[in-house]
């Protein structure tokens, strides 16, 4: 009778795993879609974007991204995902933007990123009024 009873909660086990067993879903991918509103993002400033998880720590990048972004025009950059870092630590993360003008340029849009996990869910958050010059140069935005 012991061992009936260790066989069923062994299948009982693998037919239904607990919550406590289930793995944390981890980052897939990340997109940010800029738009640019009133004023262009010249063709030889640089904007680097990085995702940062709840300890500060960078999860996603995308570096150099140069070119000339018009004004009222869309540009979607994908970042590289770090290692496998899961939804719980990145979804109190935030957003870090770094400019890097030549000139007197100053940049106006809003931007939506998307983040999306290994189980299909996803984090969005979209910024509206974003401005960066050669004088404010960095923002950083909570998820």
């Amino acid at each position: 009778m012991k061992i009936l009873m260790c066989c069923v909660a062994l299948v009982a086990l693998a037919m239904f795993p607990s919550v406590g067993f289930a793995q944390e879903p981890t980052l897939a991918s990340v997109e940010a879609k800029f738009d640019t509103t009133t004023n262009s993002k010249k063709q030889d400033a640089l904007l680097d974007i990085y995702l940062k998880n709840r300890d500060g720590q960078e999860v996603a990048k995308s570096e150099g991204n140069e070119g000339l972004w018009d004004k009222h025009s869309t540009h979607a950059v994908t970042l590289q995902v770090e290692g496998k870092p899961t939804k719980a630590e990145v979804a109190h993360g935030g957003v870090v933007l770094s400019f890097h003008p030549a000139a007197g340029d100053t940049w106006k849009f809003n931007y939506k990123f998307t983040l999306t996990f290994s189980d299909g869910s996803s984090i969005t958050k979209e910024v509206f009024g974003g401005i960066l010059t050669q004088y404010n140069t960095a923002r950083r935005d909570p998820l």
